[in-house]
């Protein structure tokens, strides 16, 4: 496996060796083109995979366990009967922190600790990320819509005293949810959470008291959530048509994340993280134990993005992903666990799930055209893998949805829109980076400088490669 201090001297930008073999197989870029736009005239060409790479496919990622999941181009999305659209009555996205009243259920704050399956101690070294930074991220990506705190106040307790189940409620309704609770299925090798919450209950929860003015609401939780009887766990779930959806950041905690082999050597050692997660060594050595099950009678095929022209050199230093890895490599803490290099992570990883799910609800589903936020994931491994950016195709989906907010934003050009959704991203991403909370952010904010270079005309465009046969070489 790639070591711990891997350099990432190499980029693979198209998908993996092993995506042939598992069926997926990258549009063809007049697809990729289409599925940009309603217009029977395309005029823009397509960004290059220096800046948005193809989907990796993995062994065991989403899209190698399901290569023909059906793609959702813009004028699909458009033409879905059960989207909601953004109206003047309802352009809100209300937020709310569970738990906030307990007092009845003590043992139930307890939940949201880690415990150390060994030595069954509390872990309490990194402190949880501050749920104001994940709002404050939310507002600058969905501009102009409004965060919202929720009003009420709510209160988890018992269903009654001789019942096993709690009850969410809020000082604004007279009526209670029921919230099932579990012990964690997990073995002591996976787990260190002692029990865990019904999402599904969450959202019925989130249904009932959905204010008429919300265009969504999402819910925070540092608790550990299960969906149905048959999963072990579930980070977050959105119930798009009901316009509601729910995040936890428990998975996330850094000994949770250790405990799901999370930087270890059968993982790929550290610091493969996105967006090193393009690392060419790394790739090779992920696709390596699966390559080797082929048959060699088999005729392997040639792996390349679709119609990329070779011949085009650009300048790769420039470049969104050339700079973000380059980031990623300058900001690695050397195995230092300084406690708040963790809890930078962390909350990177809470904010691209928490936008992930807000944008179920705009109608969204898994992006299966490019490495993309809206990727799905099977595992905590591959969501580390994928980027915080929407591709081409969300982006579309994007703006045509905020233009129900704010008509401007309709009448902009794509270039315009995705520039100004750059610009406001970097200057969040730069508050962050500025603290403590630095480890994660500096390598959005380099392959966010990379890609307004490239808007304002003043970047290689042009940019190839990354390919198995001709791979990007970090200087």
């Amino acid at each position: 496996m790639p070591p711990k201090t891997c350099p990432h001297t190499k980029l693979h930008l198209t998908v993996s060796p092993h995506a042939a073999d598992a069926g997926y197989t990258q549009p063809a870029s007049s697809v990729l083109s289409k599925a940009t736009t309603t217009a029977r005239k395309i005029t823009t060409p397509l960004p290059p995979p220096t800046t948005f790479p193809a989907p990796l496919v993995l062994p065991n990622d989403d899209l190698s366990c399901d290569p023909k999941y059906p793609p959702q181009s813009l004028l699909s999305w458009k033409r879905l009967k059960d989207r909601n659209p953004i109206t003047s009555n309802r352009n809100k996205i209300y937020h709310l922190t569970l738990p906030v009243r307990s007092s009845d259920a003590p043992d139930f704050q307890s939940w949201a600790i880690p415990v150390d399956p060994e030595t069954k101690s509390q872990i309490r070294g990194t402190p949880g990320p501050v749920w104001e930074d994940v709002v404050d991220y939310l507002a600058a990506f969905f501009h102009p819509l409004e965060l919202v705190e929720y009003p009420s106040i709510t209160t988890i307790s018992k269903w009654s005293s001789k019942s096993k189940f709690l009850a969410l409620s809020t000082s604004s309704s007279r009526n209670a949810v029921q919230l099932r609770t579990r012990p964690s299925p997990d073995g002591p090798e996976t787990s260190c959470y002692t029990h865990q919450l019904s999402l599904l209950d969450i959202l019925d929860f989130a249904i009932e008291i959905l204010p008429e003015d919300a265009y969504t609401l999402i819910i925070f939780t540092h608790h550990d959530l299960y969906e149905g009887d048959d999963d072990d766990f579930c980070i977050g779930r959105a119930f798009g048509g009901s316009r509601v959806c729910v995040v936890s950041s428990a998975r996330y905690h850094p000994f949770s994340e250790g405990l799901a082999g999370v930087g270890s050597d059968e993982a790929g050692g550290k610091g493969h993280d996105w967006p090193a997660s393009h690392c060419a060594q790394f790739v090779q050595q992920m696709c390596q134990e699966a390559e080797e099950e082929v048959s060699r009678k088999k005729k392997k095929r040639k792996i390349t993005t679709a119609e990329i022209d070779e011949s085009a050199t650009g300048n790769r230093e420039r470049t969104p992903m050339y700079r973000a890895v380059v980031a990623h490599i300058s900001e690695q803490p050397g195995g230092i666990k300084h406690r708040e290099h963790l809890r930078s992570v962390w909350l990177s990883r809470i904010c691209k799930t928490a936008s992930h799910e807000l944008l179920h609800c705009f109608g969204i589903d898994h992006c299966t055209y490019y490495a993309c936020m809206m990727q799905g994931t099977t595992s905590i491994l591959e969501d580390t893998r994928q980027p915080f950016y929407m591709c081409p195709v969300e982006q579309a989906k994007v703006k045509e949805a905020l233009a129900g907010k704010d008509e401007s934003i309709g009448q902009s050009s794509k270039e315009q829109w995705e520039l100004e959704w750059c610009n406001r991203m970097r200057s969040f991403c730069s508050k962050i980076a500025d603290r403590d909370l630095s480890l994660g952010w500096k390598a959005m904010i380099a392959w966010l400088d990379g890609r307004i270079e490239e808007l304002e005309g003043a970047g290689g465009t042009k940019g190839t490669g990354g390919t198995e046969g001709d791979p990007i070489e970090i200087e």
